[in-house]
């Protein structure tokens, strides 16, 4: 039998808009057809376009497009390592200090090549493609690690002891690039293209780039957060720039640049992706109200029940999972829930809820009632959601009721353990 009690208006704090708007599925398919497209009319015209590019300007072009992929790499890094005393996140620390090695990598492939001052050594192709090849595969192993580990707090602080290691494997690279360049096996042959060794390692990062994309859209496929299709769109630029620097034939001409430019677009969306969602985002930049409701939020994930929004369109309310334990147990998937209404995954109860929904959005009552399912009695309670004075959606929980024969067994045993 159903039940429900009503209170006053609940107003939560006035939400912080988004820094970024989220990716659709759209859009990404415009960007990878654009992608595609672009490389293709490279390829048709690469004669034509190949008369425009000058070796001497080469230079400052390829200097600007590597300035903007290492300032995204240092910003990273910066800002990772402020966040992590906040967080203590395991992928938090490697993200930061990954990209502090990659935008090391990527400074000194940019200062030493073929056409640059003086840097320590005479500047020339087969350093800064060394440094190039390093960075590149250091990139997109650990890139897969971030992806795949699980996310786990660390209960010391490694920033400084992280910090020395890299700084000791830059070095190391470093040393062994700059002393032993002329004995290095060649990559590039300058008006002939690239050797069998260096494709090999390319068409090696091409391929976890891939494996990126795919885990990528996994996760997209899993939670629908737009966010990972801005990762996935990222590795899907990489991808793409790392197979262009198969087919150059000189570091100067149209597909060493073309290279570069997808390069520097796919650092873009890895700021987009990685930097906004999972690092700017946390709740220690939110402001107090904010960072308390997503601690609360974070608790109840934790917790054996549900946890839900509902937004309206139309008249019929759609339903997007947060999280909870009891999900499984209902025999539901995030994936059957998101974006659904109760027609389409409990139809038998849609008409008897929805009227609580209703009344919670034309009302902006608090209400909790209880509700039968599969010979269960679970309690479901809502709260409407406030914005300038309207209800925009509705928080929602869901909580099995325990059976009053099971709570006295517990209260026995209690009462045993203590004897």
């Amino acid at each position: 039998m159903d039940g429900a009690y009503n209170k006053g208006n609940y107003i939560l704090p006035k939400q912080v808009s988004k820094m970024e708007k989220s990716m659709s599925e759209g859009r990404f398919l415009i960007y990878i057809v654009a992608a595609v497209m672009l490389l293709m009319v490279i390829h048709l015209y690469h004669a034509d376009l190949s008369s425009y590019l000058n070796p001497e300007n080469y230079i400052a072009i390829h200097t600007i497009l590597e300035f903007f992929s290492i300032a995204v790499s240092f910003s990273i890094f910066s800002y990772g390592w402020k966040a992590f005393g906040f967080s203590q996140s395991r992928k938090i620390l490697m993200l930061s200090f990954l990209f502090f090695i990659v935008g090391m990598l990527d400074l000194l492939h940019t200062l030493t090549f073929q056409g640059m001052p003086f840097f320590i050594t005479e500047s020339s192709i087969a350093k800064a493609t060394w440094f190039w090849v390093s960075a590149r595969s250091i990139e997109s192993l650990l890139i897969v690690l971030v992806l795949v580990l699980p996310e786990r707090k660390l209960q010391q602080d490694p920033r400084r002891i992280c910090l020395a290691v890299c700084t000791a494997v830059i070095g190391v690279i470093m040393f062994v690039i700059f002393r032993y360049e002329q004995s290095l096996p060649l990559l590039v042959i300058e008006g002939e293209g690239t050797t069998i060794l260096k494709n090999l390692i390319e068409y090696a990062a091409s391929f976890l780039h891939f494996i990126s994309i795919v885990i990528s859209l996994y996760f997209y496929n899993e939670g629908k957060n737009g966010q990972h299709l801005y990762v996935a769109l990222a590795f899907t630029f990489l991808f793409l720039s790392e197979l262009v620097f198969t087919i150059y034939q000189s570091v100067y001409d149209i597909d060493n640049f073309t290279g570069h430019l997808y390069k520097a677009l796919g650092y873009f969306f890895i700021m987009r992706g990685f930097y906004f969602s999972t690092i700017a985002d946390d709740s220690f930049l939110k402001d107090p109200h904010e960072k308390m409701w997503r601690q609360t939020e974070e608790m109840i994930q934790s917790h054996y029940g549900i946890i839900f929004k509902l937004s309206k369109q139309g008249e019929d309310f759609i339903h997007h999972i947060v999280g909870g334990g009891l999900l499984n147990d209902l025999g539901f998937t995030p994936n059957e829930i998101n974006g659904k209404t109760l027609d389409e995954f409990l139809p038998d109860k849609a008409w008897r809820i929805e009227r609580y929904y209703d009344c919670v959005w034309k009302n902006n009552e608090k209400i909790v009632f209880e509700i039968e399912i599969g010979g269960q009695t679970y309690a479901i309670s809502l709260v409407p959601v406030m914005n300038n004075g309207e209800v925009v959606e509705i928080a929602g929980a869901v909580m099995g009721i325990v059976k009053y024969s099971r709570l006295d067994r517990c209260s026995r045993n209690t009462k045993e353990n203590a004897m």
